[in-house]
């Protein structure tokens, strides 16, 4: 990953939503303001960008202005404060954001099965060395809720282990000096690796756990019910595109990040479409359900205090803009 990336993509994906939005596309397009659709760094939201640069948004009749944040955990609060008409989560963080129902989920966009790693140095060979260890996380997060799974399958407790706030863009550069092993993944991963550290547990041990969505505010999803249909339209025609033309996608992705090219991947993800999005908004007993996997977030936010109130899942969770 170049070392500038951050900063440039930001101005890049700024430069590329004022162009949309000053040119609206077909008619009609231009007479609403944009969607604003928050997103960060991650393979699984990359038909984002392939939608961006094949103008399938244009296409299906909507204006959209991304808002790029360097770091995850910023998506957050300028969700939870009304900056974004939308935003790209994982599923369990959205659960306190919302507020008296003002926030559905209305789309899956990938699964994490394996691309969410704890990194480690050498002298940490599994994840019962970690015992007495600090551990980079971004808490309160899916991130901790990753590193409590790893903990419980390996006979260890929260309690003997430390965790710190390390957000997963960090984890590279604080292994060694402040925690001897942290939560992250792509392109993040790859640089911890290239400094020598490895992975000793992966979402692929949790499989369902890590369900990145799609969540918009409830009055956006009540005033424009089209648009947001398209943008998902939209969004399931560019991942389409994508895994028919992945070498092409790849290179378009790249050049558009300003990422190198071999840190494209999808490695370690499982992307949804829409009979996947259909067969995920159904109610069951694991972790195929994201009605499962969001009530095992509400257990986890329960047990650290944060939850006052239960969700309405049936509130939370609406597949009737995927048709």
């Amino acid at each position: 990953m170049k070392k500038n990336f951050v900063s440039k993509v930001s101005i890049l994906i700024f430069g590329m939503a004022l162009f949309i939005s000053a040119c609206g596309g077909a008619a009609g397009a231009e007479e609403r303001p944009p969607l604003k659709v928050g997103w960060s760094l991650w393979p699984g939201w990359y038909p984002l960008v392939i939608a961006q640069e094949r103008d399938l948004f244009t296409k299906h009749n909507v204006a959209v202005e991304f808002v790029f944040y360097p770091t995850y955990s910023a998506a957050l609060p300028e969700f939870a404060s009304g900056k974004v008409d939308g935003t790209l989560l994982v599923i369990g963080d959205v659960i306190p954001l919302v507020k008296n129902n003002n926030a559905k989920i209305v789309m899956v966009t990938d699964n994490s099965d394996g691309a969410d790693v704890i990194m480690a140095g050498p002298e940490i060979t599994s994840p019962a060395d970690l015992r007495g260890k600090t551990i980079g996380v971004t808490l309160g997060t899916f991130g901790e809720v990753l590193a409590r799974e790893m903990l419980t399958a390996n006979n260890l407790s929260v309690g003997d282990v430390t965790l710190v706030q390390i957000g997963p863009e960090a984890v590279p550069s604080e292994l060694g000096i402040d925690i001897e092993a942290g939560h992250t993944y792509e392109p993040f991963s790859s640089e911890a690796e290239q400094r020598g550290y490895h992975p000793i547990f992966s979402s692929s041990e949790t499989p369902g756990l890590i369900a990145d969505v799609l969540v918009f505010k409830k009055e956006i999803l009540n005033e424009r019910p089209e648009d947001v249909k398209a943008f998902i339209a939209a969004w399931f025609e560019a991942l389409e595109w994508w895994q028919n033309n992945q070498a092409e996608g790849n290179a378009l992705i790249a050049a558009a990040t300003e990422q190198n090219l071999e840190d494209i991947s999808t490695e370690g993800l499982r992307l949804f479409n829409q009979a996947d999005n259909l067969g995920a908004f159904q109610e069951g007993t694991d972790t195929r359900s994201i009605y499962y996997t969001t009530q095992q977030y509400v257990a986890f936010y329960q047990t650290i205090g944060v939850l006052s109130t239960l969700p309405d899942l049936n509130q939370l969770l609406d597949a009737s803009f995927l048709q």
